[in-house]
């Protein structure tokens, strides 16, 4: 018999479950992580600079004054991108009964959330800063990967990545006065870390008769930092990428916050709008550091 039918009896209902089974990713570790700040421009800019510390200061007596110019700091900047979701729904649709939805358009606007809220998540991590302009070309910001230059390394050749390469890049944050606390991984180098043994504990729960054999938490000689796994940090043989921060020095810099809203009619359908405006504010980029080309 052809499927779907019920046996020449009409009256059986439809076996439909009512859930929708969705799997699609939508963590956003770094947009979480992060601060939030404001911004009252497209072209978003603040200052930094350094001190020149610990070193040797012993006057001779009677010595006469030697007097120096003032440390001026410099100006970094980064452009807001603006971020957008149309959805609609015709009436049509909106008036016809489904399972496991209410309301249609109610539904795909939070669908549509979830999209934006990741699509920022992208962008404050991979994305390069383009200019655009006003009526053609879309402004881009500079993401995370993209403003780190400082404490940047790229191991040869696909090398293996070990605790010393993870240390040693914690150092070079340390040393530049940062205070990292996190660290960003694809799934590949989340389970290097875990083989990690040398400094790292594995916990066994007697009670359960399990080993929990993973690192979530990771105690350095520089700092204790969090390790979390993203699907924005670049994964393939040549690119494997580690990134460690001071999450104190990066926020989210809103020029216009997220606003969802459905608009006027202008046609046979629902229409809504979800928009807001950022950029990425990165303190000073020697608050992070990269390890790039690992295995």
């Amino acid at each position: 018999m052809p499927v779907g039918t019920h046996y020449g009896d009409g009256s059986i209902k439809e076996d439909v479950l009512d859930i929708i089974f969705q799997i699609t990713p939508e963590d956003t570790p770094f947009y979480n992580m992060i601060g939030d700040a404001s911004s009252n421009s497209p072209l978003h800019e603040w200052q930094t600079r350094a001190l020149t510390t610990r070193q040797t200061n012993a006057q001779v007596e009677g010595s006469s004054y030697t007097f120096v110019g003032p440390v001026l700091p410099s100006r970094v900047k980064n452009l807001s991108q603006i971020f957008a979701k149309y959805p609609r729904v015709s009436n049509t649709s909106q008036a016809t009964a489904r399972h496991a939805i209410d309301d249609l358009m109610a539904d795909q606007m939070e669908q549509r959330m979830v999209e934006f809220k990741t699509d920022i998540e992208h962008a404050l991590l991979r994305g390069s800063q383009a200019s655009g302009n006003a009526s053609a070309v879309a402004r881009q910001m500079d993401g995370l990967l993209n403003v780190i230059s400082t404490n940047s390394t790229t191991l040869s050749g696909g090398t293996t990545l070990t605790e010393d390469h993870l240390n040693d890049l914690l150092q070079d944050i340390w040393d530049q006065g940062g205070k990292p606390g996190d660290v960003l991984v694809n799934g590949f180098l989340k389970r290097r870390i875990s083989s990690f043994t040398a400094s790292s504990t594995k916990f066994q729960q007697q009670e359960a008769r399990k080993v929990i054999n993973t690192i979530a938490v990771y105690e350095s000689d520089f700092s204790v930092v969090s390790v979390h796994l993203s699907r924005d940090i670049p994964a393939a043989a040549s690119v494997n990428t580690l990134v460690a921060i001071d999450r104190d020095c990066f926020s989210k810099a809103w020029l216009r916050s997220p606003v969802s809203k459905r608009v006027a009619d202008t046609a046979d359908s629902v229409d809504a709008v979800i928009i807001g405006e950022l950029t990425l504010e990165y303190g000073n980029e020697a608050a992070a550091g990269v390890i790039t080309d690992a295995s």
